[in-house]
């Protein structure tokens, strides 16, 4: 019996494998799944609106939701679409006071980070065909700390150099 307790005992005190990258945000972003449409994304989103410049769309929700446990006030969401229309990127956007807060927030949660060449505000986690990226951004006006999540596996259409125009 005590060594049925002890056993017990070690297995609540073993700490828990953490969730990757992958097993986190591998299926989508909320409540949407990667390689959604735009029409399929505003109609799980309605409070999201169609922004776009040329042949570049996206949709943006503004709102006050607490992401990573971090409070937000009144800040964009960004769903970006590949150039075949389907999902393939969130941004969130915080108040650039929020950045060390997020920072501490993704290293603990997932670890070692790389800066992006060229870029020193910009810091990256990357699991297979999920990248995860914290950068601080200035717009002239004011400053955001935005993180996204960018995801490069879905399927890549057919393509030759004729209809690519070569």
């Amino acid at each position: 019996m005590r060594l049925f307790l002890s056993i017990i005992f070690l297995f609540f005190l073993s700490p828990l494998k953490a969730a990757t990258i992958t097993e986190l945000f591998g299926d989508g972003v909320f409540g949407t799944q990667w390689g959604d449409s735009i029409s399929t994304v505003a109609q799980k989103l309605p409070k999201a609106h169609k922004e776009s410049v040329g042949d570049i769309t996206w949709l943006e929700v503004i709102d006050s939701k607490e992401v990573l446990g971090v409070s937000r006030k009144m800040q964009k969401i960004h769903f970006s679409f590949d150039a075949e229309k389907r999902l393939n990127g969130v941004a969130v956007y915080y108040d650039s006071e929020k950045h060390g807060v997020l920072l501490n927030k993704l290293i603990t949660l997932f670890g070692e980070y790389s800066q992006v060449t060229g870029n020193k505000t910009a810091l990256q986690w990357k699991n297979g065909v999920l990248v995860l990226t914290l950068v601080l951004s200035n717009d002239g006006f004011s400053a955001n700390s935005i993180f996204s999540i960018g995801y490069y596996g879905l399927e890549k259409p057919d393509a030759d150099k004729k209809s690519l125009g070569f």
